[in-house]
This record gives structure tokens, C-alpha cells and sequence, in this order.
């Protein structure tokens, strides 16, 4: 794999770099612009590479891709109500023991259905608030495990992912920590870069974002292969979305390839209601069908949990268990673990299958 160096990030952020690589028609254009206007988009060469040129409808492009979509959909800007639990700008603790540090607000690759897309790629640093989040996570007793989360935080200079993850190992009390990134499907040169500086940490555990099967590449692999070399625990978590992985047939195998890299499905999420994404939204009961087909077809190995954040900062609940209450419309009532309700506005479009190659029903 080719060494980078910490500044070199290659990749499409505008209509005329993106028209070098994919075929754009004039509307098709017009569009872009007009949603990347409102919400940034960023692809790197690697990813872009993965692209159907032909097809609108690839996976790889609908995830990457600005649409006309982003701008009439529903949804709320904080979803998870980051900040109503925010005990600084950069560290959210909603559950005992554990909480979440903002470490970047970049992202090698802008995915369209971003749940931080209020902070990520815009005029926000949490280098500002690095220390007094770090202060606070000292002087908290309680606080055991920290998920380094942003943006990504691979795209952190490794002196700095370094130093924070120095200051971390030094507070007692602090016993797991867990990096989260799409780096290596995105971006997996990167992942080499800052490999020496996880190994010095060890053990820690990897959270990987993976969406697609396509997505599961050589190069992918390999950065797998490296973390693991690394000392680090890789699991993945993956986003249910419509015309992407709508399909049981095609998160099976998206399954069955990550445990055979040696990645343990963690989570199935629900989508979260976001501004500009509802578009991906896939039904709940559709969701619990493919979990459904999925035990019947592979290893409990390859079984993620299918998981809803409620809306409004309620926390994580399991999609299959005794949390679920009853649907008015579209409006779906829930439970969180404290006994206390909200509502998830459960209107995805239909599913179907996107002519995967995978899926033969």
C-alpha cells in the first residue's frame, strides 16, 4: 500500500472534479450544485473509483453523490440531541460510564446521510475545546470508556491523534477506548499512516463504517489486516439504507465478508431522521423483515444488532424486543431503556432490490 503524507487528501469536492470522473449530465449538474450548496460533498479518487460510471442508481454513488433529494426531505438537524447532553462542545455523554469526543470535524468522504452534517465539513474545530474536554474527562471518575468519534478522526494528523490518545491512557480511570471511522473503505491509505500511532495504544477497539459489500475491497483489507497488527478489536457498524442495502441478500454478504476480515458486525442502525437524508429511510417493519431472512440465512457471526437512536436525544434502543409501541400514521412510539417515550417518524419509501447482482428474489 502507498505511503501518504498527512496533508495529501485526494479528492472531488466540486461539480467540474466530479464531471472528470463520472459521467454528469447538464440537470444532473445543476443539481449537485444546488444541494452541495447547502450540504458540502467530498469524495476521495479511492472511493470515486468504486463508482458505477453508468449508473445513477449504484450504491457507491447514491452514498457519495449530492441529490435534488437532500433539499425537500424532512428530518431535524441534531437528531441524537448532541447538544442537550453536550458536557463540552465536544465530548456528549448520554449513558453511565461512557461518552463521545469529537476529536475531528472532518471527514475524508461526506456520506449523504451524515448525522452530524450540522458540524462536519463546516466552520467548526474541536481542536478549540481539545482541552477542556480532556480536562473534563480527567477530573469525571465515571467516565471508563471514550469513543473518539468526529468528523473522522483518522483525518487528525497522527502527532495529534497521537497526543490525545497520550492524555487519554494517562487518566486512570479511563479503561476502553474506541476509535470510530469510514477510513478504511473510504480512504484505507490513510489507515497505514496512522497505524504505528494505534499500535503504541494497544489494545483499543475499531469501529469501522461499512455500508456495502463493494465497499469490503482488497485495499480494505489489508488496512484491516494492519489494525489487527495493530492490537485493535475491529467491529463495524453499518446505516439500513434505501436503494443501498435494502436487501437481505446483500448485507449477508456484506456480513459474511467482514467476519471473514476478521470485522464483527456490531450494529444494523436505523436511519437516523436527519435533515436532507429521510430519502434513505427504510420502513422499520422492512428492517425487522431483513434481520428476519438474515438469521435464516447466516452464522449468528455475522448478526449485528438492528438499532434506532430515538429522536430527540433518547438514546439507543434494539429494533427487536419490547421497545417498540404502537404506530399512528408514520409516527412509530418507542421506548428507550429508562422508561421514558418518544417517537421515530418512520415514513422510508418502498424497498427494493437495486439490480445488485446479489439479490436473485
Amino acid at each position: 500500500m502507498r505511503r501518504v503524507s498527512p496533508l495529501t487528501l485526494p479528492f472531488l469536492s466540486d461539480v467540474g472534479s466530479l464531471s472528470s470522473v463520472i459521467r454528469l449530465d447538464r440537470t444532473s449538474e445543476a443539481e449537485i450544485e444546488a444541494a452541495s450548496r447547502v450540504f458540502p460533498f467530498r469524495i476521495p479518487l479511492f472511493y470515486a473509483g468504486l463508482m458505477d460510471l453508468e449508473n445513477p442508481l449504484c450504491p457507491i454513488r447514491l452514498q457519495a453523490i449530492p441529490t435534488i433529494e437532500e433539499l425537500s426531505g424532512t428530518g431535524v438537524a441534531d437528531p441524537l440531541g448532541e447538544e442537550r447532553i453536550a458536557l463540552t462542545p465536544t465530548f456528549f455523554k448520554r449513558y453511565p460510564g461512557r461518552g463521545v469526543f469529537l476529536a475531528a470535524a472532518e471527514c475524508a468522504m461526506y456520506c449523504r446521510f451524515c448525522n452530524r452534517r450540522r458540524l462536519v465539513g463546516r466552520d467548526f474545530d474541536p481542536a478549540v475545546f481539545r482541552e477542556k474536554t480532556l480536562a473534563f474527562i480527567e477530573g469525571c471518575g465515571e467516565v471508563r470508556e471514550v469513543i473518539l468519534s468526529g468528523g473522522d478522526p483518522l483525518m487528525l494528523d497522527p502527532i495529534e491523534l497521537d497526543y490525545i490518545l497520550s492524555r487519554l491512557r494517562k487518566i486512570g480511570h479511563v479503561k476502553v477506548i474506541r476509535v470510530s471511522s469510514r477510513m478504511p473503505v473510504v480512504f484505507p491509505e490513510r489507515v497505514e499512516l496512522h497505524r504505528e500511532v494505534l499500535s503504541r495504544h494497544a489494545p483499543l477497539w475499531f469501529i469501522v463504517h461499512v455500508n456495502h459489500p463493494r465497499e469490503v475491497t482488497p485495499e480494505f483489507i489489508e488496512a484491516i489486516n494492519g489494525l489487527r497488527d495493530a492490537r485493535a478489536s475491529c467491529v463495524s457498524q453499518t446505516v439500513l439504507l434505501r436503494r443501498v442495502n435494502d436487501c437481505r441478500h446483500v448485507l449477508a454478504r456484506l456480513f459474511e465478508l467482514l467476519v471473514d476480515a476478521g470485522v464483527k458486525p456490531y450494529y444494523l442502525f436505523q436511519l437516523d431522521d436527519v435533515t436532507g437524508a429521510t430519502h434513505f429511510k427504510v420502513r422499520i417493519e422492512e428492517g425487522l423483515s431483513i434481520m428476519k431472512g438474515l438469521r435464516a440465512s447466516v452464522s449468528g457471526l455475522c448478526m449485528p444488532q438492528y438499532a434506532l437512536d430515538i429522536t430527540g436525544g433518547l438514546g439507543k434502543i434494539p429494533l427487536e424486543g419490547p421497545y417498540l409501541g404502537p404506530k399512528a400514521g408514520d409516527s412509530l412510539h418507542v421506548e428507550n431503556i429508562y422508561g421514558e417515550r418518544g417517537t421515530y417518524l418512520d415514513d422510508g419509501g418502498e424497498s427494493r432490490c437495486n439490480s445488485c447482482g446479489i439479490c436473485k428474489s
